[in-house]
């Protein structure tokens, strides 16, 4: 169950989540290679978890966050997504 708004992107082509992956992995964030999938990130000692649906075909992201603490607001959480798919290649939708 999402904890906040659903995260939606477009342009995300396969190159721009291998892209995705490869930032990803140089931040400490392991992103599964399958078109769902779920991972975890920790930031300053706290966890954030998500949950991801990639469609190829059509280039689009959607992302949820499923886990956070209390004190991480989402709009913190949605600006760094932004970033990292953005830095990808990706666009917000």
């Amino acid at each position: 169950m999402a904890v906040c708004p659903t995260m939606r992107y477009r342009n995300v082509t396969p190159t721009v989540f291998r892209t995705l992956q490869t930032l990803g992995k140089k931040k400490g964030i392991s992103i599964p290679n399958a078109p769902t999938g779920s991972f975890s990130i920790q930031v300053a000692g706290l966890k954030v978890g998500f949950q991801y649906a990639w469609d190829a075909r059509s280039g689009s992201l959607s992302l949820n966050c499923v886990s956070k603490p209390p004190l991480l607001g989402c709009s913190t959480i949605r600006s760094f997504a932004d970033k990292i798919v953005a830095e990808s290649g990706g666009k917000s939708a």
